[in-house]
């Protein structure tokens, strides 16, 4: 009697451990085999790797529109039509600081600007 219980007690956590490896399997694969979904590729073969491209020249928040100032990281259309208001009501900026007077755009996100955004010439 006590045998059996040993065995019915080893076959459960037998199928469990069974069970928990074909589930993780599932897991890993799902990716794969989701219909419509393509995998990403693990790596990038060597001739497929993009060409370093040549540095742009930065952009100049004070002439710059709107769709050009969201090639700025963290700006988005609201941000940079925010920008493009700022400076129409109080004139161009004298420093790349000075965006951080704009509702929404910190002091640490125009520092991150560094070498990306200049503020040109302030005359208008």
């Amino acid at each position: 009697m006590q045998q059996r219980k040993y065995r019915a007690a080893a076959a459960a956590a037998s199928f469990a451990a069974l069970a928990a490896v074909v589930l993780g399997a599932l897991f890993l694969i799902a990716p794969v085999w989701q219909p419509g979904r393509r995998p990403r590729a693990a790596f990038a073969p060597a001739d497929s790797a993009p060409a370093p491209q040549a540095a742009a020249a930065p952009l100049d928040i004070n002439t710059a529109t709107a769709e050009e100032l969201t090639a700025l990281p963290g700006i988005g259309t609201a941000k940079a039509e925010a920008i493009v208001a700022f400076r129409q009501e109080h004139g161009p900026f004298a420093a790349l600081e000075d965006v951080a007077a704009v509702n929404g755009i910190s002091a640490r996100m125009a520092e991150s600007w560094q070498g990306l955004a200049v503020a040109g010439s302030p005359e208008p």
